[in-house]
């Protein structure tokens, strides 16, 4: 799997705002995982906006993942793969690999992974920590052929500390 570090870097005014206004596309990749949130100007809202997509069906999608709490696929171009938040609760080890099962079901090859391009408050270290090491440990991910991983460029420096661990 080639795995990429993107870092998105903000404006001042989504970061005073703590609102995300741009999604950043990434061509080669024929999906995109975010957290279910639809509540204002979030990564999903951009990323809903960036493409053109139906505001009745995202919301729908937002919601009934929340609900179910498990990632949910949504038939849209690229493919959307929902990821309820985790408001650390404990629950990434479970939701990354529920995510990657549901990449393989859906037979994707390349993912690109949204969920730390926008970072509200401290770093989720172990959040990510559990991202990490779920998918530079199984063998779950040997299909996949690239991951594309967006981080708040506010954060760059610990990510990649704990990505360098994590290999």
């Amino acid at each position: 799997m080639e795995t990429y570090i993107r870092p998105i870097a903000h404006s001042s005014d989504e970061i005073t705002m703590g609102q995300l206004y741009w999604h950043y596309q990434v061509p080669e990749c024929n999906a995109v995982s975010a957290t279910a949130n639809m509540n204002g100007f979030t990564p999903l809202n951009a990323i809903k906006m960036h493409f053109g997509w139906d505001q009745d069906v995202v919301v729908r999608a937002a919601k009934a993942c929340n609900k179910k709490g498990e990632v949910c696929i949504v038939d849209l171009s690229p493919k959307l793969l929902l990821v309820p938040a985790t408001k650390g609760q404990g629950d990434a080890p479970f939701l990354i690999s529920d995510l990657i099962a549901a990449v393989r079901a859906a037979q994707l090859r390349n993912l690109h992974f949204t969920h730390f391009g926008f970072i509200q408050g401290h770093m989720p270290r172990g959040e990510l920590s559990s991202v990490f090491r779920y998918l530079f440990s199984q063998t779950a991910t040997e299909w996949l052929s690239r991951l594309v991983i967006d981080v708040d460029s506010r954060i760059e420096t610990e990510f990649y500390e704990l990505f360098a661990n994590a290999q």
